[in-house]
């Protein structure tokens, strides 16, 4: 099980992201594809269970995240996951245990190394966000250092980010 603790922020061209990541010693890596499914029963959103199979370089991955019942300025799970060997049977399982509501999305991801955070680029249709995850107070110090203060927090999945973009929520 991973406890995992992120902030997103929605990004624009003017906030060079690359240039500031750049000069805060971060190395990218290769800019790659992820299809993630997510799913869904009459009760998951109630009882706060998500699981989901995400797909990257062809290799499928079963992960299910627990939300807390406390609220929080941060995107908290637990996360417990584990690799698939097929994601059609995996789909398939997951709709017959219940949770036969299933969302599809497939974003664009770079991944930059840090010592203290992970860093995401995630180009989506509907924006391109900055995820940073890593303990709070680390999250905290990388917002400082891209003078981000002042930029709206999202604290959700980006399947509620999408949901907020179709209802005209998203800015």
């Amino acid at each position: 099980m991973k406890q995992e603790i992120e902030i997103k922020i929605k990004l624009t061209e003017e906030d060079q992201i690359n240039e500031k990541l750049l000069r805060l010693g971060g190395k990218p890596g290769n800019l790659y594809t992820q299809t993630t499914y997510g799913f869904f029963s009459k009760d998951s959103i109630e009882k706060g269970i998500f699981p989901r199979i995400r797909v990257e370089a062809g290799k499928p991955v079963l992960a299910v995240k627990v939300r807390p019942k406390e609220k929080s300025n941060y995107f908290e799970r637990k996360e417990y996951s584990i690799a698939i060997s097929d994601e059609k049977q995996g789909i398939e399982i997951l709709k017959l245990m219940g949770f036969d509501r299933v969302r599809e999305f497939t974003k664009k991801r770079q991944e930059w190394q840090f010592d203290n955070v992970e860093v995401c680029l995630d180009v989506l249709y509907f924006g391109t966000f900055l995820e940073i995850e890593g303990k709070k107070n680390n999250i905290e110090d990388m917002v400082k250092a891209l003078g981000f203060e002042n930029k709206q927090r999202i604290t959700k999945a980006y399947l509620a980010v999408e949901d907020d973009y179709k209802n005209g929520l998203l800015k």
